[in-house]
């Protein structure tokens, strides 16, 4: 019997594009089991967070070049992530159309729905499920609209950081991709899974049945929310309350703990305010799979009384996401802060979920 030698195959780097950090992984599959290849991210300094989108995209670009070069990457294949900030999410429900016919009904319900005309977007759908509605039967579609100029500047700004885009990626299905291997047993199909990434300008939110995305949605509440209500509780800069935040989910017993939490919650009540009203759409379009659990992921996620508070808003028991659950560095890859167990990085979700995807769709 011969013998055959099966070669591990290298995924493209996963680019997340975050509003106040870039971060770059790479996976490889190994006899189905994912390894770590390589991994690097930036941060993203608040003055170059500018709504100016050339400074920005410069300010990326140089941090991607950077990063090729100090990290182990191989190649310049890559998955790009654009930021939620810049992608439009709109539920829709049409009559079930064979495919050639489905993208213009789409582009004709979202006329006067997007923030800029529907013939300058690049729109995409996910088909979410059936439902029944108007006296027939209807498929739930999961709109997804980014603007045809911000596409194109980002994919230039890839090219000018050398790096090759062999698909383009949203947050919420990376999110998705990035756990569906906790998903494989048919049975998962039935469960009803919230994920919430909660990031620094944004919280996407994504209901899944297993590895399909059901709900998607994009709330403008983040970590800037919260530290803008500490930093005028206290009567102190914006940095200040957000250093303070940070302090007090490193220690344990913080004098200033509960004030700073007391701070947090007119925001933190409009995000679960919003985060009800997303669940009560979900329930009425899919009656019969109520949401099982929640994972938190995100840079906001490594603030576990915030998760809890939000989790108990909502009963619901959830807990945070390891998005290095069954992955292991590879033979011979650089030593990377990334694969420290000691304490789960729920910020690395998109990044590592861009790359794994390329193996899912292959």
């Amino acid at each position: 019997m011969a013998l055959r030698i099966v070669r591990a195959k290298t995924l493209p780097i996963g680019v997340d594009l975050g509003s106040s950090m870039l971060k770059m992984v790479q996976l490889r599959m190994n006899e189905g089991t994912p390894e770590l290849l390589a991994a690097g991210s930036a941060d993203i300094p608040p003055a170059d967070r500018s709504d100016d989108s050339r400074k920005r995209l410069d300010v990326i670009a140089r941090n991607i070049r950077s990063l090729l070069k100090s990290a182990d990457f191989k190649g310049p294949r890559c998955v790009l992530s654009i930021p939620a900030g810049e992608t439009f999410v709109q539920h829709l429900k049409v009559p079930k159309l064979p495919p050639q016919d489905m993208a213009l009904a789409i582009r004709n319900e979202l006329y006067g729905k997007l923030p800029y005309p529907v013939d300058e977007a690049v729109i995409r759908h996910i088909v979410a499920g059936d439902v029944y509605g108007e006296g027939e039967s209807l498929q739930e579609v999961i709109a997804v609209c980014a603007s045809r100029r911000q596409l194109e500047g980002y994919l230039d700004m890839a090219r000018r950081s050398k790096l090759d885009v062999t698909c383009v990626n949203i947050e919420p299905c990376a999110i998705v991709e990035c756990f569906s291997r906790m998903f494989r047993r048919a049975s998962d199909a039935g469960r009803t899974i919230l994920l919430l990434d909660l990031g620094f300008r944004s919280t996407q939110v994504v209901l899944s049945h297993g590895s399909r995305i059901v709900f998607a949605r994009n709330l403008k509440i983040g970590g800037e929310q919260f530290d803008q209500a500490v930093a005028d509780g206290m009567e102190v800069a914006v940095e200040r309350g957000r250093a303070l935040r940070l302090t007090i989910q490193m220690e344990t017993e913080h004098a200033d703990a509960d004030k700073v939490y007391a701070l947090m919650n007119t925001p933190m009540k409009s995000l679960c305010d919003e985060l009800t009203q997303c669940l009560r759409y979900y329930e009425s379009v899919f009656r019969n799979q109520s949401v099982e659990h929640a994972i938190f992921v995100g840079g906001q996620a490594f603030d576990k009384r915030l998760c809890q508070s939000i989790a108990q808003r909502l009963n619901l028991p959830a807990q945070v996401g390891d998005p290095l659950a069954g992955i292991k560095r590879a033979e011979g890859a650089q030593d990377s802060k990334l694969l420290d167990h000691r304490c789960t990085q729920p910020h690395w979700a998109v990044a590592i979920g861009l790359s794994l995807g390329a193996s899912i769709a292959a």
